[in-house]
């Protein structure tokens, strides 16, 4: 991406050019043009015989180039093909022997705009690189919006950089829009408010779906104060920010706890008199509710009903996941059938919201019935349904029905996730199972998984546990040459299995590199050590006091 100063240096209008006529060139030349586009159109593979039709040296020559390329142009694949023939054969020009600009060539912005925005990228750095065409300013913003909706941010900043060398360079505020939409979805969001701010100092409106992409792209990151700045730029440049944008903002205040600011900026949007649509409302009630402000949240819902705002299936499941968070049953049984009786039929979603509920609350007997009762209603089990039920069953110390749930997750099709086996893996290691648990740990991995650290904690405790000290040791090895930190229970462990075998040395070891881990000698620590440093042996209280000075 070119610098931002020079982005900023001028930002104007320019229609796009006209298609105009090529300049007329030697017989020759066109004749040769002829037979390369007729042997490109004939065969798909007539990389081998076009050198034999057509000179080199003539092939070759910018304007037969051309003029082949418009005989080519209403057909988007052989055309493609003919630039990348060409790029193959040699490279692009040095800066200073770049062409100059050429007219623009017919067919151009149809051609680059048929391609996927990865291949019009490539055409287009490759048009202006050997040839100096460019397509018009239209054609480059829609490009480059497609390489937005295709979430490829990278081919926004190369279509603009390829354009740099345009006449119409650079570009108009459509152009500036998909740049400063691309710094956000590139994680760059700073960049995309200076653009936006430099657009807004000089006259032009800031587009309303940049800011909207800045301000979602400054939420996921937390960074507010620049969420209220973009706000204020839209405003003082006299573009409220819409609705959905302010929605942005409350689900981003909520997911970061921030729920008391949430609630300003939703009562503010309403002074201001923006319409709260159903959406808003039922952000604004998830948060409530996943706060645990319920009282806050039948007040929204009383207020939406006042209004004549039906809530939809989305908030009725935010209370029926609180009331059944809490454990209060009864209450989640009265929102789910007042959500029947409004017409909602029961999903997937509510159903494993009440079968986590259960879950919770150890009453896994209830969950394995609304695990059942899907089947009989012909409700789907997603990869949730079962994750559920898996740590469920783990949770209350039923390995063998866990197993058989993760089992009926494979034969029904669905692929496993980091969820489905984190439970299993700890609790076939807290039940002594640790080679059956590092198998498990295996497939995962060979599954493309990458198993959460506390996987690795649960192994080396697990061996612990069946008195294979080495083994845990080794597994620590590997987690601390990967750059994972174990637990201290995890170091605890270990030291309590070596004390037991009377390996002092090792256990010395192990306490050592739990210090350089960050970790402080404890009372467990202490009394596992305690009793075996006083034994006679006049090394080991030497070799705790060196390990201690050096920590």
């Amino acid at each position: 991406m070119p610098p931002l100063p020079r982005l900023f240096a001028s930002v104007r209008h320019i229609c796009s050019g006209s298609a105009s006529e090529l300049a007329p060139v030697p017989t020759a030349v066109s004749d040769a043009a002829s037979r390369a586009a007729a042997a490109v159109l004939r065969a798909p593979r007539f990389e081998p015989r076009l050198l034999s039709l057509v000179p080199r040296q003539l092939l070759f020559e910018p304007s037969c180039v051309r003029r082949t390329l418009s005989r080519l142009l209403p057909s988007p694949e052989p055309s493609l093909r003919f630039l990348l023939f060409l790029a193959s054969h040699f490279p692009a020009p040095a800066p200073a022997d770049s062409p100059a600009p050429s007219p623009h060539l017919p067919g151009i912005d149809a051609f680059l705009l048929s391609l996927q925005p990865h291949l019009a990228a490539d055409a287009a750095a490759l048009l202006a690189s050997h040839l100096g065409l460019h397509s018009s300013l239209p054609a480059l913003n829609a490009a480059s919006r497609a390489a937005l909706r295709a979430a490829r941010p990278d081919l926004v900043f190369r279509l603009f950089s390829t354009f740099s060398s345009s006449p119409a360079f650079p570009g108009n505020a459509d152009t500036v829009a998909c740049l400063v939409r691309a710094c956000a979805a590139d994680c760059r969001p700073l960049d995309g408010l200076r653009l936006l701010r430099d657009v807004a100092r000089r006259g032009s409106p800031p587009s309303s779906a940049a800011a909207a992409d800045l301000v979602t792209s400054f939420v996921a990151i937390g960074n507010f104060a620049k969420v209220s700045e973009t706000l204020h730029l839209m405003i003082s440049a006299g573009c409220p920010p819409a609705t959905f944008v302010y929605r942005r903002v409350i689900h981003g205040l909520f997911a970061h706890g921030m729920g008391g600011e949430a609630l300003r900026v939703f009562s503010e949007i309403k002074l201001r008199g923006y319409a709260i649509d159903v959406v808003t409302y039922n952000t604004a009630l998830t948060g409530l509710c996943k706060m645990g402000h319920i009282a806050d949240a039948q007040q929204m819902w009383d207020e939406m009903v006042d209004k004549g705002i039906q809530p939809s299936e989305y908030a009725y499941c935010s209370f029926l996941d609180y009331y059944c968070e809490a454990g209060d049953f009864g209450m989640a049984l009265k929102v789910y059938e007042e959500m029947l009786d409004k017409g909602f039929k029961e999903s997937t979603v509510s159903c494993n919201i009440i079968a986590k509920g259960f879950c919770v609350h150890r009453r896994v007997d209830e969950a394995v019935g609304v695990f059942e009762g899907m089947v009989t209603k012909g409700i789907e089990h997603d990869v949730i349904t079962y994750n559920t039920l898996i740590q469920g069953l783990c949770k209350v110390g039923r390995l063998a029905e866990a197993i058989g749930m993760y089992q009926r997750l494979l034969s029904s099709g669905l692929e496993p996730s980091v969820q489905t086996f984190t439970p299993l893996i700890d609790t076939l290691c807290e039940e002594g199972q640790v080679d059956d648990a590092v198998e498990l740990l295996a497939l995962m991995q060979a599954k493309g998984l990458e198993p959460l650290e506390r996987s690795n904690d649960s192994v080396i405790n697990g061996f612990c546990k069946v008195r294979r000290a080495d083994d845990g040791m080794a597994w620590l090895a590997s987690m601390l040459k990967n750059n994972l930190k174990p637990q201290e229970q995890t170091f605890n462990s270990l030291l309590e299995s070596l004390r037991k075998s009377e390996r002092m040395d090792d256990a010395l070891l192990i306490l050592n590199t739990m210090l350089k881990a960050g970790y402080e000698l404890g009372s467990l620590a202490s009394a596992i050590l305690v009793d075996k440093l006083c034994t006679g042996n006049v090394s080991y209280p030497q070799k705790l006091e060196d390990i201690l000075l050096s920590s």
